[in-house]
């Protein structure tokens, strides 16, 4: 599978800005949080940041699967090689608690390979996104640095 990543990655930087503004306006609202058969905390915001990106990322690669932490689809085939691997809330404890430290991440995974990732931490007003060897980046108030 021959795939443009920077293109991939470039569209999709927007929508994971905008995932992150979502996760701090619900969490401003008042999240809901439940706990999960693992014993792991998930809110409201996990569920809606999930359903928005998962959408977004399928509008862009509408061919590759999603492996999602937050839902069930495609957990069980042992025989992804091309998937997109997505966690909406990692750090869900900090998030529910007003704090800083949790981002929204997605990897592309190709031929069972990490190939190009994105991760957003909107409390910092920071994101982070690669694709292709030496090409990795920050994007900090609105400016593009190359991370070496």
């Amino acid at each position: 599978m021959k795939l443009n990543l920077k293109e991939i990655v470039e569209n999709l930087i927007d929508i994971f800005l905008e995932a992150g503004d979502l996760a701090i306006q619900l969490r401003e609202k008042g999240l809901i949080k439940k706990i999960k058969p693992d014993n792991t905390p998930v809110s409201n915001g996990d569920l809606e940041v999930n359903k928005f990106i998962s959408k977004k990322i399928s509008e862009v690669t509408p061919n590759l699967p999603i492996i999602s932490e937050e839902t069930s689809e495609n957990k069980d085939n042992l025989n992804l090689k091309d998937f997109w691997l997505v966690d909406p809330i990692d750090g869900t404890y900090d998030y529910i608690n007003n704090l800083e430290e949790f981002t929204i991440n997605a990897g592309l995974i190709i031929n069972n390979k990490p190939v190009a990732g994105l991760i957003n931490a909107p409390a910092k007003k920071r994101m982070f996104y690669s694709y292709e060897k030496g090409n990795a980046f920050e994007l900090s108030n609105g400016k593009k640095n190359k991370l070496k």
